[in-house]
């Protein structure tokens, strides 16, 4: 998180370019913290192999007299056996639920559950048919290798009637934007700047305030400005003047009574 510290209070415009720029900032970097949050997290599971509860990653082979191991994991195979998690996490096949042939649209599996949900899109929760599919068939979940299903409860909780996503609901996301994508932005629809400049003076009021007051000066100013500066030079000039001569003459009587004296020195000798 970013502060904003200054010694000085700032104007409002320079207040306001500040802030925008720690607002980009943080709109940039936070997206980023959390992908780089969720991808050590999946990494973390990959790395060290652990199956899920449907082995949808990873399936455990057993092993017996003529084997030279007990058990061990066997990754997945999807997409006709082209792709396999031991090698890539975006794996995927159409979620299956009920019949085989019965295919969801936009709703995908893939090696973790996280990797099937941000594949992914919104597209069948805007069709009610679509969800009233999934809450028919919900009990079944059938795996990508066509092997028994999992059968399960329904939650108590579950409501029977779950009403379809608005698409007359303005958003940057469309019903075909992958799950992870929004799920990368955040959720976020909008992100809102509300800054005030009257809260941040209030929060960092100065003691002390100094401030420039600029005027242009007029005629008349102008004029008195000569005026004061021809009657000062006036004065100037006649102090010099006359105070010049006076040491000039004092200077000259001076030298004249030396000369009478040597003068007078002479005429004895």
């Amino acid at each position: 998180m970013t502060t904003l510290v200054n010694t000085l209070v700032l104007s409002r415009s320079l207040f306001v370019s500040q802030v925008n720029v720690i607002i980009n900032e943080l709109i940039k970097r936070t997206p980023l913290d959390f992908r780089r949050l969720g991808h050590a997290t999946t990494a973390i599971l990959e790395v060290n192999l652990i199956p899920t509860a449907f082995n949808s990653d990873w399936s455990i082979e057993y092993g017996n007299a003529s084997n030279d191991y007990v058990w061990r994991n066997v990754p997945v195979m999807y997409a006709n056996g082209t792709c396999n998690c031991a090698v890539s996490s975006e794996c995927q096949a159409p979620l299956r639920i009920g019949p085989y042939d019965l295919i969801l649209p936009g709703l995908f599996v893939g090696c973790l559950p996280i990797d099937g949900l941000r594949m992914s899109t919104l597209e069948c929760f805007f069709s009610s048919n679509c969800i009233n599919t999934i809450l028919n068939y919900l009990e079944y979940y059938t795996l990508p290798d066509k092997s028994e299903s999992f059968n399960f409860s329904l939650p108590a909780v579950l409501p029977s009637v779950v009403n379809p996503l608005n698409e007359s609901i303005s958003s940057r996301f469309s019903s075909v934007t992958p799950i992870g994508e929004i799920i990368d932005e955040l959720f976020i629809e909008k992100w809102e700047n509300i800054t005030s400049y009257e809260n941040y003076y209030a929060a960092c009021a100065p003691t002390i305030c100094n401030y420039k007051y600029s005027q242009r000066r007029g005629v008349l100013y102008v004029i008195t400005s000569l005026l004061s500066l021809y009657g000062g030079l006036t004065m100037s000039l006649r102090f010099i003047v006359w105070n010049g001569m006076q040491l000039y003459r004092k200077i000259k009587s001076a030298r004249h009574i030396h000369d009478i004296r040597v003068a007078s020195q002479n005429r004895i000798h």
